[in-house]
């Protein structure tokens, strides 16, 4: 009766939260794996109004990797189900214990491959379009070195302006063990935001830089005082608000 009453639970928040999304649903949006961890499960649910086959596996990120490629230190099982309607399904993370760098978090992905039927279609003039979906999680595995930290990454990170006519560059450095994740970063001028190009990711891997490109906005910022917003995602996938007022300009 509890597991039934768990599983209820789980659908009726994803419902509330994600209601307007189709397809897999997972309870989290990251995971955080602790070295000495042996396995993590995590909790995935099928809000598609159909049945789904879905196909699991781990890789680096790569966009052309497939399961046969990949080489991940990770392993996720089931690998391949079935999920009706309203479903709820358990993965299981398991780490192959690997050696990984111990002063600096590894990044993996974990995909969740869901194919929908094929229905027949009602007229033969008219080809069935059917859809796959690829969903994506990050895993972090965290060396011991770092799991033991309390580091403030909204105070750490470090931030600075290239001009680059016409545009500015947004440099973004890193010097800690922890990869940083944002989830919005803007720029103000005259109490006007402005939103670096797209990215498929806005995240700063450990000890590093990254750069972020605001198109057009070096005419527009000339003389003036510029200042960051940006929302920083924490560990239990929260966005987290963070400032820096005046940012320091250099000429390209």
């Amino acid at each position: 009766m509890r597991n039934y009453i768990n599983v209820c639970l789980f659908l009726f928040s994803f419902g509330l939260s994600h209601g307007v999304f189709a397809g897999i649903i997972a309870e989290n949006s990251r995971i955080i794996f602790d070295e000495g961890m042996n396995q993590q499960s995590l909790m995935i649910a099928n809000t598609n109004k159909y049945p789904i086959i879905v196909q699991t596996w781990i890789d680096n990120g790569d966009v052309n990797n497939t399961p046969e490629k990949t080489d991940a230190p990770f392993i996720v099982l089931p690998a391949v189900f079935k999920m009706n309607p309203n479903d709820t399904k358990g993965l299981r993370i398991m780490f192959k214990h690997q050696p990984l760098p111990d002063d600096r978090e590894s990044l993996y992905w974990l995909n969740i491959y869901e194919i929908p039927p094929k229905h027949k279609s009602t007229s033969d003039s008219v080809p069935e379009l059917v859809v796959a979906m690829n969903t994506q999680m990050k895993i972090f595995y965290r060396p011991k070195a770092l799991a033991n930290q309390k580091v403030d990454l909204l105070s750490r990170l470090q931030f600075s302006i290239t001009q680059d006519k016409p545009d500015i560059i947004l440099n973004v450095t890193n010097p800690t063990g922890y990869y940083a994740s944002f989830s919005s970063i803007k720029l103000l001028v005259n109490g006007q935001d402005y939103k670096p190009e797209q990215k498929l990711d806005v995240m700063v891997s450990p000890q590093s830089s990254e750069q972020f490109v605001f198109k057009q906005l070096g005419s527009i910022s000339q003389g003036k005082n510029i200042d960051l917003t940006f929302m920083l995602i924490d560990d239990h996938g929260r966005s987290q608000p963070g400032q820096r007022q005046n940012i320091p300009s250099s000429s390209d």
